[in-house]
């Protein structure tokens, strides 16, 4: 129930981040427990960005959530390093620099948001922009790629 509540606030300050819901439509939503193995992770990962219920989305977000009411360990420092490194092996393309505007965009209103590591690249065979990011520091992350956005879409083979 407490995760469902953290994946509401994300999904609104993602949505009015980027616009609101005239501009963004959430596709699919998928939950993955970080408590569990590498492999598991990476699987999981992999199902979800390159499975059939992501077919039409042109940007998927990887928002890792931080233990809830954990200040001083939002997010385990392995957890976001290996979230990264699954994302990596999958894109192609990648997006460094604005991985980069985007951790520090995040930082601006969070500091903890810099232990993140952020990835942005193509996946799907170049058909979707994927962008991971921490919620910490998320609203001014989503305000930071919003203006991209419409470039990074226009680049993707229809």
């Amino acid at each position: 129930e407490q995760a469902s509540g953290s994946l509401d606030k994300v999904g609104t300050i993602l949505m009015d981040s980027l616009g609101g819901e005239d501009h963004v439509e959430l596709v699919n939503r998928v939950v993955c427990d970080m408590e569990a193995s590498y492999d598991a992770i990476a699987q999981r990962l992999n199902e979800a960005v390159c499975g059939p219920e992501m077919d039409n989305a042109k940007v998927i977000f990887v928002v890792v959530l931080g233990k809830s009411g954990q200040e001083s360990n939002p997010l385990p420092f392995r957890t976001g390093l290996d979230v990264s490194h699954v994302l990596r092996q999958m894109t192609t393309k990648h997006a460094d620099a604005m991985a980069m505007r985007l951790r520090k965009a995040a930082a601006s209103e969070d500091a903890l948001a810099a232990l993140f590591e952020n990835s942005v690249g193509l996946v799907r065979n170049a058909s979707s922009v994927l962008i991971s990011c921490s919620d910490r520091g998320l609203g001014e992350a989503g305000t930071v790629v919003r203006s991209s956005l419409n470039h990074l879409v226009a680049m993707l083979k229809k």
